[in-house]
């Protein structure tokens, strides 16, 4: 209904055209890219276009969970090599700093069998992050209590370290996600 209205407006301002059908047709086609083109989608980055490089030191861990700092420093590396533009370099090449924290690492168990067994559990891992600009010295962001869980099953041999690397990847995924927000 919409489009014959527009069609029969639009051939009222063709003069004596023998197709005036088809001028119509592509009259409100190239509207209809031009309204879909202004939706506000971009190819550009969502990270800042001065900060070109990084350095990702090692997380600080302040949970008894040891190892766990590494693994997240190499889920966030791997993110942002995967997601964005910046060049991981080292410290003294980069023109920013990723300083990060594993805040608190904290399981549940969600369901239990009569025996007190756990049957399904959940992980959650909290982060702290900060992003300098090391040319300026100012904080490009600061973010506290960025948390990712992960549920696993024991009777499909799902584990603690099965399912906190499964964290980490949707934790740096969301990290990454923080750096692009906040710009």
């Amino acid at each position: 209904m919409l489009r014959s209205f527009f069609k029969n407006q639009l051939l009222d301002y063709v003069p004596n055209h023998k197709n005036k059908t088809s001028i119509a047709c592509l009259v409100f086609s190239l509207l209809f890219i031009i309204s879909i083109g202004g939706c506000g989608y971009s190819s550009k980055s969502l990270l800042r276009s001065n900060v070109r490089s990084i350095y990702i030191p090692i997380f600080d861990n302040d949970t008894f969970y040891r190892g766990f700092e590494f693994d997240l420093t190499e889920a966030i590396r791997d993110q942002i090599l995967l997601r964005t533009r910046l060049d991981i370099v080292d410290k003294d090449e980069a023109d920013s700093v990723l300083f990060g924290k594993i805040s608190a690492v904290n399981e549940n168990m969600l369901i239990g069998d009569t025996r007190d067994n756990i049957v399904e559990s959940r992980i959650t891992i909290s982060a702290e992050v900060r992003w300098i600009d090391k040319r300026t010295g100012r904080t490009i962001i600061e973010r506290k209590n960025i948390k990712m869980p992960a549920e696993f099953i024991v009777r499909r041999n799902e584990t603690l370290s099965s399912s906190s690397k499964t964290a980490f990847v949707k934790l740096a995924q969301r990290i990454v996600d923080v750096m692009e927000e906040e710009w």
